[in-house]
């Protein structure tokens, strides 16, 4: 089975590195974070 993808996966650069330590920081802090920007973090 292959896996579909529904969505273009992102260009992995300083921007996609800065959005992620973002998210990472407020998921830390308690903030709930909405679900696209947890399927975000889970895009490794």
């Amino acid at each position: 089975m292959s896996k579909q993808c529904t969505k273009p996966r992102r260009k992995r650069d300083a921007e996609w590195f800065k959005d992620k330590v973002l998210l990472i920081q407020a998921q830390a802090n308690g903030q709930v974070l909405q679900e696209e920007e947890l399927e975000f973090l889970a895009d490794l």
